[in-house]
């Protein structure tokens, strides 16, 4: 409840107001009024607020957009519904996502060519939801249906929300229990109905419900149009639905954390944990193995000594070569001791199909009756999986993307496309402590489970705690678990945060610590 001085100094600036004016502005006003005034602090504080939270609807109502349904005919039992949607959102510059959910009871096919959006002009999108008033082909029963409507804009204006949703209800009675039907329209809130011309003798009752700011048009209902008025035959039942802010996927926009340092770019780093444990990770269509130092993974048998020389040898200088191709993962032998594939050997390629996600493959360089010890590596993919809604997944990247201020890459777009993430490759019979090398396509989880997270914590009890993307030629680390912060450089990140990773960050995840840095392998410090 607001004090007595608030409440003055409130009604006393808003007296001196003709909107046009800045929140900067009013709230330097409010703070010379309340010192000649001599009013309390606390109460000087409530008053802003008060305004700013004023000034936020205010700038909201500027851009919310507007949907409208014009029904063309009430809906009636047993009938097919073509309703025409109108989004009118002048404020959003690019072609909006729109998904219209049918309840499932209502015959309907959600591949309708007719839902597809139109353009009507600037900042204006039509289209169609086709349904039958009908249960498997049969009529459907009395009770309530439901529509839910959800919008979605990749761009947005600054400070206005993205994220939108709606929902129709439509009541159908029991024909039995009232002579003539009834028609209840309930609009969910504020909205416009208009039934201008619209001949309801035939309902026994009409119920229409809507919000304070419901505006209903009932001129001429009763009339009935003379043979040839082609004017009045062509009247319909519109409706202006309220949008509201979808709250529940607002809340999912990461929150940008930038460094005041320079931006650095690369495509290549690595985790460095305390106790020597290394991750390296490559951001980039192809990886490349083998013993000369010019690959990006260096393969040779450690520690140094006369076998492991040896042994090291029969590893080629460009051994095997991973790349990302439009089958799959495409694996490469450029050796002259061989490959073997799941002890399968390899004839000059393989193909490992991207729809393979979740599987674990083995990998052996130097297979020749010549060779004395083959170098194992173990190959892990990981991505969303089959069932994942590619569509969802592009968009929400295309949203972290102009988040940090970027476009998406070839490299992302073909990871989705493929549906992966990222591929991990492990060292199985040495060198332990460096253990894992990640060609991280798009992002990967880091938490406890190895068969989850690209790259794994000791502690295989941890969640996962992180993902680390790979936004605008950068890596970005986002904290997704409240029970184990996230901390970097003794900074706590907000879960849902983005935070550029630069040179030297020290990162706790949970018990364990890390320092990101560019990728160096142990034996080539």
């Amino acid at each position: 409840m607001p004090q007595e001085g608030e409440e003055i100094l409130y009604n006393l600036i808003e007296q001196q107001l003709d909107g046009s004016e800045s929140f900067e502005e009013i709230e330097t006003e409010i703070r010379k009024v309340a010192e000649l005034a001599k009013i309390d602090g606390q109460q000087v504080v409530g008053v802003i607020e008060r305004f700013r939270q004023k000034n936020e609807q205010t700038e909201f109502e500027k851009f919310s957009p507007r949907l409208l349904v014009d029904w063309g005919e009430l809906p009636r039992v047993g009938v097919k519904v073509s309703p025409e949607f109108s989004l009118l959102c002048p404020a959003y510059g690019e072609r909006p996502k729109v998904n219209v959910a049918v309840d499932k009871d209502l015959d309907h096919d959600p591949t309708d060519p007719l839902r597809k959006l139109e353009m009507d002009g600037a900042g204006i999108w039509n289209f169609h939801v086709p349904f039958q008033m009908k249960t498997n082909g049969v009529d459907c029963c009395p009770g309530h249906y439901i529509i839910d409507v959800k919008v979605a804009f990749r761009n947005a204006p600054i400070g206005a929300p993205r994220f939108y949703r709606t929902r129709i209800r439509l009541k159908v009675p029991d024909s039995n229990s009232e002579q003539g039907g009834v028609l209840e329209i309930d609009g969910d809130g504020q909205s416009m109905v208009n039934l201008q011309g619209h001949d309801l003798k035939h309902f026994s009752k009409v119920v229409l419900k809507g919000g304070d700011a419901s505006v209903i048009n009932l001129q001429n209902t009763t009339w009935e149009p003379k043979v040839g008025d082609e004017e009045a035959a062509e009247s319909s039942t519109s409706f202006e639905y309220k949008l509201k802010v979808n709250s529940e996927i607002q809340s999912r926009l990461p929150r940008v954390n930038q460094s005041k340092a320079k931006r650095s770019y690369s495509n290549a780093g690595g985790l460095f944990f305390e106790g020597g444990r290394r991750v390296i990770f490559f951001s980039k269509p192809r990886m490349t193995f083998g013993r000369s130092r010019d690959n990006d993974v260096v393969l040779r048998f450690l520690p140094r000594s006369a076998e492991n020389d040896s042994n090291s040898r029969s590893i080629s200088r460009t051994h095997l070569i991973a790349e990302l191709i439009p089958d799959g993962i495409e694996i490469q032998d450029k050796s002259r001791s061989g490959i073997e594939l799941d002890y399968n050997e390899v004839q000059d390629r393989y193909v490992v199909p991207a729809n393979h996600v979740g599987e674990v493959r083995d990998i052996q360089l130097g297979v020749t009756g010549t060779v004395p010890e083959s170098f194992d590596l173990e190959m892990s993919t990981f991505g969303p999986g089959q069932g994942a809604d590619k569509g969802e997944i592009e968009f929400w990247h295309d949203i972290y993307c102009e988040a940090v201020g970027g476009r998406p890459s070839q490299l992302s777009r073909d990871s989705l496309s493929q549906g992966l993430d990222a591929i991990r490759f492990d060292r199985i019979n040495n060198l332990r402590d460096e253990e894992s090398y990640v060609l991280l396509l798009r992002e990967a989880l880091i938490g406890g489970d190895s068969n989850r997270c690209p790259i794994t914590l000791r502690d295989h009890n941890t969640p996962d705690i992180a993902k680390i993307h790979f936004l605008d030629r950068r890596y970005w680390l986002e904290a997704i678990c409240k029970e184990h912060p996230l901390i970097i450089d003794e900074t706590p990140l907000a879960v849902n945060s983005l935070t550029p990773l630069l040179p030297g960050a020290r990162i706790q995840f949970g018990s364990e610590c890390a320092t990101f840095n560019p990728p160096r392998q142990i034996h080539l410090d």
